[in-house]
Formats: C-alpha cells, sequence, structure tokens
C-alpha cells in the first residue's frame, strides 16, 4: 500500500503542472470578483479522491464519469455517461485527430516551416493559463525556433496538447479548414459530438458589446440562434481578431474586464462545444489501441498525448500514461488511459465535471484532486471497486 500510495503521489505532482498554468491564468481573470464573492468561502472539502467520490454521489446531475479495463468494458463504471457536456480544454483532442488525419493522407507536412508569428497572432493575453508563453520558451530552449522565427509545423500540436495553448488550437483549426473539422464526429463514428470551435472567437463572443452591453441579455440572444449561426458569429469574430488591427488591440486591453464569475460561468456553460463522457473514453481507447481512424493515425497521435511518458518517474511505473483536460469557470474535464508496469490491461477513464460552485471550482483548481481522483481509478483496483459500487445505481450496465 506505501508503495501505491508513493505512486500515485508522485504522478499526482508531475500531472498537476498543466492545471498549474490553467489556473495562473484563470486566477488573473477572475481574483478581480472574488473580493466581492458571497461563495469565496469553501462550503465542503474536496482534498481527496474519497471526499471526491462523496461529491460526485451527491451531485449526480453535473457528473459524469466513465472508466473501464480496456477489452472489459462490461465491469466498468458509466455514471451519467450519455449527458452530455462543456469540454473545454478536452475538446482538443478532436483537433488532433483531423491534424493526425491529414499528416497521413499528405495533406499536411509536418516538416513544413512555419512563421511562429502566424500563431502567435491568437494569442490573447490572460486567458489560457499562461500555456502559450510557456510552449514557446519549451520551444526556444529546445532550439525548435530558428534565426527568422520558424518552426515545423510538427511541434504546434504539442503546444496544443501539452501545453494546452489556445493560440495553438485556433491556429490548427485555421489550417485544417472548418469544413474538415465539422465533419471530423461523422468520421468519427460520433454524430453527435459537437465539432471544436476557435477558442479566440468564442472568448470575444462573452464580451461582444455589438450584441447588448449586458452579459446575460448576450447570453439570452446566442441561446435563441440555432447552432450554424452561433458557429458563424464565432468564425466571424475570430477573422475581425486576424484581420483588425485596432479590434485586436482594444480587446487584448479590455477583454472580460467586466464580466463577473458568475456570468462567465452561464457563457461557458451554455456556449462552450460539448461531448459525453461514454464518447470521449471510447476515443481514448481507440488511440491507445490503435484503431481510431487508422493506426497510422492512431500512432500520430500518442506521440502528442503521451507526454507525461518523457517523464522518467512516470517510466517507472507505467508503460503508457495519456493526459488531456481543460477548464473553464465552472467546468473541469479529464480524460487520459494508461497502462502500469504489472496491469494486464491498459485502463481508460474519462470524468467530467459542469455547474460546479465558485467555491468548490477554485478548490479542484487548487488541489488538483480530479487528477488524483483518476490516477487512483487506473492504477488501484480496490478504489476502482468502490467508485464502481458506490455509483452502480446510475451504471449504464
Amino acid at each position: 500500500m506505501k508503495y501505491i500510495a508513493f505512486s500515485i503521489g508522485l504522478l499526482f505532482l508531475l500531472l498537476a503542472a498543466l492545471t498549474v498554468w490553467q489556473w495562473e491564468t484563470v486566477w488573473s481573470v477572475l481574483k478581480p470578483f472574488i473580493a466581492d464573492s458571497e461563495a469565496v468561502q469553501p462550503t465542503s472539502q474536496l482534498k481527496t479522491p474519497s471526499e471526491l467520490l462523496e461529491y460526485i454521489v451527491s451531485h449526480p446531475e453535473n457528473v459524469s464519469l466513465v472508466a473501464y479495463e480496456i477489452g472489459n468494458s462490461e465491469t466498468g463504471i458509466f455514471y451519467r455517461d450519455v449527458e452530455k457536456r462543456p469540454l473545454a480544454s478536452t475538446i482538443k483532442i478532436l483537433i488532433l485527430a483531423e491534424y493526425a488525419r491529414q499528416v497521413e493522407q499528405g495533406i499536411l507536412s509536418p516538416d513544413e516551416a512555419i512563421d511562429l508569428n502566424s500563431v502567435n497572432l491568437y494569442y490573447l493575453p490572460n486567458t489560457d493559463g499562461g500555456a502559450h508563453p510557456q510552449a514557446l520558451k519549451y520551444f526556444r530552449e529546445k532550439k525548435y525556433v530558428n534565426a527568422e522565427n520558424k518552426i515545423a509545423l510538427r511541434h504546434i500540436p504539442t503546444a496544443m496538447i501539452r501545453y494546452s495553448s489556445n493560440a495553438a488550437a485556433d491556429y490548427l483549426i485555421e489550417r485544417l479548414g472548418r469544413e474538415n473539422i465539422e465533419k471530423l464526429p461523422s468520421v468519427l463514428g460520433l454524430p453527435s459530438e459537437d465539432v471544436p470551435l476557435p477558442i479566440i472567437g468564442q472568448f470575444l463572443s462573452w464580451d461582444d458589446t455589438a450584441i447588448s452591453t449586458l452579459p446575460e441579455e448576450r447570453l439570452k440572444i446566442y441561446q435563441a440562434m440555432s447552432k450554424t449561426e452561433y458557429t458563424n458569429s464565432v468564425y466571424n469574430l475570430t477573422s475581425k481578431w486576424k484581420t483588425d488591427a485596432a479590434f485586436r488591440d482594444r480587446k487584448i486591453k479590455d477583454m472580460l474586464k467586466f464580466i463577473s464569475i458568475n456570468d462567465q460561468q452561464a457563457m461557458a456553460e451554455a456556449l462552450n462545444p460539448g461531448g459525453t463522457a461514454k464518447a470521449y473514453a471510447q476515443i481514448m481507447e481507440r488511440i491507445y489501441t490503435n484503431s481510431l481512424i487508422s493506426p497510422d493515425v492512431s500512432q500520430i497521435m500518442r506521440e502528442y498525448l503521451e507526454w507525461p511518458m518523457q517523464n522518467a518517474p512516470v517510466r517507472e511505473k507505467f508503460d503508457v500514461l495519456s493526459a488531456k483536460g481543460g477548464s473553464l469557470p465552472g467546468i473541469v474535464t479529464e480524460t487520459m488511459y494508461a497502462k502500469g508496469k504489472n496491469g494486464e490491461r491498459g485502463r481508460v477513464v474519462a470524468l467530467f465535471f459542469e455547474h460546479i460552485p465558485s467555491d468548490e471550482w477554485l478548490q479542484l483548481m487548487q488541489t488538483y484532486v480530479q487528477q488524483d481522483f483518476e490516477i487512483k481509478l487506473l492504477t488501484d483496483k480496490q478504489f476502482f471497486e468502490t467508485v464502481r459500487q458506490k455509483l452502480q445505481h446510475f451504471s449504464g450496465n
């Protein structure tokens, strides 16, 4: 048991890094409102996997969880597994899938030298937890950027997946093409899943005073739109950001300045593209088994998603470990697949939260207990069975 606890704790610290970057930006955006918030004092403690399990049990309408041993899903956990929830950065897995498909088909060359400024153009300061600057720092340390500020296209998905750069995601959406992105769920056999939207355009829509000066009124207008109408609005705002320097400078200065925590959460939960835990668990399983679109596509995706394996302590405990999560106000999503050194089969997990009260959401952003919970599901059979039994009432099996 000591060995298991040590392993879980070590991996928890390694995986926490991604959320730390997200938290820095989340905090910079939200802290002006926290001083006036009545919800600053936590009403519950979410510091351990067991405490998080109790939260899940007591908030079934707001949480989805799927976890199972690959090839043995009949004994898995399927908790609110087909309810669509906002995905935050977890949807970047779909962007990666389309990138891998186009590389496999020769549409894109991963060796293409691109101007890094064409990616930086999409960067909106203080909205991605410092992820994009961290990625740029990593690229320069590795000497991937040449004297002309150019970098091979193959590195941009690293910024998007490992560092969760929104700018990298938006650059790739443009390169891959809206039409191709929108076809992807059907290509994957998951037509009911939402498609990725440009992230800069989504944030701009939250703050689009041309629609209305009141955030709650803007939200009502957006909710009255069809999905296509809102999507067109997001793409139009993204285009304006790219082509109108005065607009871009004004938004960099004032973006989200007057939007409260509650308004940000309402926008994110109503407008962010969604997906189901069942579908994303299946996507991760198919990547692990080299069966998402094709073996070559899956292998390209694994190269990026298995970034934790670059850490020696992770390699000591796992044959394979992948991770991609996301967060927005009131939303936390996490997906992983893994195979431990002593495991006979790989395991997959998808954990999606929404409608999280501000105080509890802030706790998750500081403790990363959701990652600790997932690692324990992936490595501790006794804990897995405890969770399965607790949630059996809502099981899809």
